[in-house]
C-alpha cells in the first residue's frame, strides 16, 4: 500500500498556511492607529489586546494628536419641531429637544458626534477650544472636557458679573486656563476692564487675581466673540472702539498688545491655518470671500492666499451674529449654512463638493474647531479618583453617545 503521509502532511500545511491571517508590520500598525480617529482607537484596543501596548505608550496620544486634522464644530437642535411656540420653548431651554454639536472633518466630508446635551434645565453654552478640550457651561458652572474619552472636570465659579474671554495653554505650567474679565467704572479711570483666570482642579480650583495693574490691561473695551489661539496668543476680531486692531493676548507674559487686521470687511472671521494666525473676510453681499494668512507674525506681514467667488444666490439671505457664523473657510475649501438649513462644502474653485442636510433646525457654525486627543490630564485623573466634585452627577454633555 501506497504511504499518503506526506500528502497528507503537504494539505496539512496548506490548510494552516491559507488560514492564517496575514501579517502586517508593528510600524504600519502603528502609522494606520496614528491616522485614525480618537474612538476607533479605543475601540481597536479594547478589542485587541496586541494593540494595547502600541496605544499606551507615553508619545502616542501627544503624536496622534499632532496628527489629527482640525475639524470644524457645527451645532444643531436634533428633531425640534417647527412650530412657533416650540421654537420659543429651545431658545428658553424648557424645549426637550437635544442639543447636538458634532466635529465636521472637510477632507472626508463627514460628521463625528462630539457633544450632545440632553437637559431641559439650563442653558448650554460652548465657550472654547485648546488641545483637544472643550471649555462648556451648563447654567452658571464651568466645565473642562474631553470628548474623546468623556472625562470632565468642573472650573471653579467665575467672579459675579463676570464674562468669559478665552481658554488656553499656560506654556510654562502646563496649566489649562480659563480668562474671565470685569467691567468697572471709577471717578479715576472712567471705564476700565480688569481680567483673572481660573485653573481647573478635581478639588477646587484657583484663581490667580485681577491683573489691574499690569502694563497692557489699562485700556477701555472688551474682547470682541470667541478668540483664536495661534502662536502662543489669543487673538480677538478687530472692533471700532480699538481703532480696528485685533486684540492679542499673549498666553506667556499675559499681556495684551494689538494687531493690524490685512483689511476691513463688513464680515471679518479670525481662525488658526495650520498654526498660522488667519482672517476670512467678505463684503456686504457675501460673493466673494477672501482668505488672509499672517505668514511673517513678526513683522505683521499678511498674504491674501486665496479668493473664492461662491453662487450669490445661496449666500445673500445670510443672517450675521458675533458668536456663531454662516460660512467658514480654510485650505480645505468653504463651508457654507444655507437659509434651507443645509450644509454646503465648497472647494476653492467655488464648486459644490457635499450638501448636507440639517437632521433638526437652527444649524450653527460654531467659531471653534477641534483636534481630538488621547493625552492623559491630571486633573481628570484625580477626578476620576475622587475629590469635591465626586458627589456631583456628570454634566450632561454625552447624553447617547
Amino acid at each position: 500500500m501506497e504511504s499518503t503521509e506526506g500528502p497528507r502532511k503537504r494539505q496539512q500545511v496548506a490548510s494552516a498556511s491559507a488560514s492564517a491571517s496575514p501579517y502586517i508590520p508593528d510600524d504600519l500598525v502603528r502609522r494606520i492607529l496614528l491616522r485614525l480617529p480618537s474612538r476607533s482607537v479605543l475601540r481597536c484596543r479594547a478589542v485587541c489586546k496586541g494593540l494595547a501596548p502600541d496605544c499606551l505608550r507615553p508619545e502616542f496620544a501627544p503624536e496622534h494628536h499632532r496628527l489629527q486634522p482640525a475639524l470644524l464644530l457645527v451645532s444643531f437642535l436634533r428633531g425640534a419641531a417647527s412650530s412657533s411656540k416650540a421654537v420659543a420653548d429651545v431658545d428658553a431651554g424648557t424645549d426637550p429637544m437635544d442639543r447636538c454639536i458634532e466635529a465636521f472633518d472637510l477632507r472626508a466630508d463627514e460628521f463625528r458626534p462630539t457633544v450632545r446635551f440632553a437637559d431641559t434645565g439650563g442653558r448650554f453654552h460652548i465657550h472654547g477650544s485648546c488641545d483637544g478640550l472643550l471649555l462648556l457651561s451648563f447654567e452658571d458652572r464651568f466645565y473642562v472636557c474631553n470628548p474623546a474619552t468623556q472625562q470632565w472636570t468642573r472650573l471653579p465659579a467665575p467672579l459675579r458679573s463676570s464674562l468669559f474671554a478665552g481658554f488656553y495653554r499656560h506654556e510654562p505650567t502646563g496649566e489649562y486656563r480659563a480668562l474671565f474679565y470685569q467691567g468697572n467704572w471709577t471717578s479715576w479711570r472712567p471705564w476700565s476692564t480688569d481680567y483673572y483666570i481660573l485653573v481647573p482642579d478635581s478639588r477646587k480650583g484657583r484663581g490667580i487675581g485681577l491683573p489691574s495693574e499690569k502694563v497692557g490691561y489699562e485700556f477701555r473695551g472688551a474682547p470682541l466673540g470667541p478668540p483664536v489661539l495661534a502662536h502662543g496668543s489669543l487673538h480677538w476680531m478687530p472692533r471700532q472702539k480699538q481703532g480696528c486692531a485685533i486684540m492679542v493676548f499673549d498666553t506667556v507674559t499675559e499681556v495684551i498688545t494689538f494687531v493690524d487686521p490685512p483689511v476691513i470687511r463688513e464680515h471679518m472671521s479670525l481662525l488658526e491655518v495650520d498654526g498660522e494666525l488667519a482672517m476670512f473676510s467678505c463684503g456686504g453681499r457675501v460673493t466673494m470671500v477672501e482668505l488672509w494668512v499672517l505668514r511673517d507674525y513678526a513683522n505683521d506681514v499678511w498674504v491674501c492666499e486665496h479668493r473664492v467667488r461662491l453662487p450669490e444666490v445661496e449666500v445673500s439671505t445670510f443672517v450675521f451674529d458675533e458668536s456663531w457664523r454662516v460660512f467658514f473657510m480654510s485650505e480645505e475649501g468653504v463651508v457654507v449654512v444655507t437659509p434651507e438649513q443645509k450644509l454646503l462644502h465648497y472647494d476653492m474653485n467655488g464648486t459644490l463638493r457635499e450638501s448636507f442636510p440639517c437632521n433638526g433646525r437652527n444649524l450653527k457654525i460654531t467659531p471653534y474647531t477641534l483636534k481630538e486627543s488621547l493625552v492623559r490630564h491630571a486633573f481628570f485623573e484625580r477626578q476620576d479618583n475622587g475629590g469635591d466634585c465626586d458627589d456631583e452627577p456628570p454634566p450632561p454633555f454625552f447624553s447617547g453617545l
